[in-house]
């Protein structure tokens, strides 16, 4: 399974070129946001939605309910009582809050032997062997 980062994910809203050329060799089956993910991307535009001015709410709530039908393309991948127990090796050895989601979505690549797609390599290459980090955008299928 192909567990998208959150960069992915925003994206594939953007019709990204290169993102589109790996979707047409990949299933999309074979693609899920993790959970991590998902309460990521949601995360910005919930807090927009609930802190907007009058102004800005119909267009705030308009775009939290784009997003909600963006991740019902996906399969959701929930983090699960594997992931936790891999998280918390993960934890010992990296300890950045900073990094937290990126931690929970190694784990569940770990624990279930999944591939990361992100465009952030950095974020995850001290964590994951390279045969379970892609980047999508910068670099076409080969």
């Amino acid at each position: 399974m192909y567990l998208w980062d959150t960069n992915i994910l925003a994206h594939f809203t953007s019709q990204h070129p290169v993102l589109a050329l790996h979707l047409q060799r990949v299933k999309s089956e074979e693609i899920a946001l993790p959970s991590p993910t998902v309460a990521e991307f949601l995360r910005g535009r919930t807090d927009f939605a609930v802190k907007a001015t009058p102004e800005q709410a119909v267009q705030a709530h308009r775009l939290l309910k784009q997003s909600q039908e963006l991740i019902a393309q996906f399969e959701v991948l929930l983090f699960n009582d594997e992931d936790a127990e891999m998280f918390k090796k993960v934890l010992k050895k990296h300890k950045s809050k900073k990094r937290y989601v990126d931690l929970m979505i190694a784990a569940m690549a770990l624990a279930g032997n999944h591939v990361v797609v992100t465009r952030n390599v950095k974020h995850f290459s001290d964590v994951l062997p390279p045969q379970q980090i892609e980047n999508w955008i910068d670099y076409p299928p080969q």
